[in-house]
């Protein structure tokens, strides 16, 4: 009796995926110009949950999140450096 009072135990132990979920929607909120920082913070976050992933399978879940918050993340990141540079050619060509 008790090994299956063990094995209800353990299925009912939830793993965890709230980093994970942080990158995600960081990540989709990151995406708008004015807030970039919210892409940094979900590559940080991603990168964290991935390597807890790794570390703790047995506690840690939410690896497809992480993944795709994390490339939001960086297509944010590229996103906000592509139009600070035509932001500056803009006012370079404009004159201010």
């Amino acid at each position: 009796m008790n090994t299956q009072d063990e094995n209800n135990n353990s299925n009912q132990i939830k793993k965890k995926k709230g980093l994970a979920i942080a990158s995600l929607v960081l990540s989709i909120i990151g995406g708008y110009p004015w807030a970039s920082t919210a892409s940094i913070i979900a590559v940080i976050c991603g990168h964290v949950a991935l390597y807890k992933i790794k570390k703790h399978p047995d506690v840690y879940t939410g690896k497809g999140l992480a993944v795709a918050g994390l490339i939001l993340g960086y297509l944010g990141l590229i996103l906000a450096i592509i139009l600070g540079i035509m932001r500056g050619l803009i006012k370079n060509k404009l004159g201010y």
